[in-house]
């Protein structure tokens, strides 16, 4: 089995790994290392990262190649059994 590497973002998130996919789409995959599915209100997270994800797209300056490039940012968040939460897509519309 390869050697993989995680980037520890915070104390309740981890990143997994990002991937360039068809379409000019960049995902990035996250695990929410304290929480389970059955205990989260999907809803409420959503509501939450939305906001927090859509301005640093528009302000971050290590994802200016990403606007410039009309490029679509996906988020795909698991828990930490690796169930599926969530996935917020965020499309040059929303972001310039």
């Amino acid at each position: 089995m390869g050697l993989k590497i995680f980037i520890i973002v915070d104390s309740e998130t981890r990143l997994d790994n990002a991937l360039a996919l068809p379409g000019k789409t960049f995902q990035y995959n996250y695990t929410l290392v304290n929480l389970v599915k059955d205990s989260i209100d999907i809803g409420s997270l959503e509501e939450y990262l939305n906001p927090v994800i859509l301005n640093n797209i528009k302000t971050n300056p290590d994802l200016k190649t990403f606007r410039d490039n009309d490029v679509t940012m996906a988020y795909n968040y698991k828990d930490k059994n690796s169930e599926h939460l969530l996935k917020l897509i965020f499309t040059p519309d929303q972001y310039k």
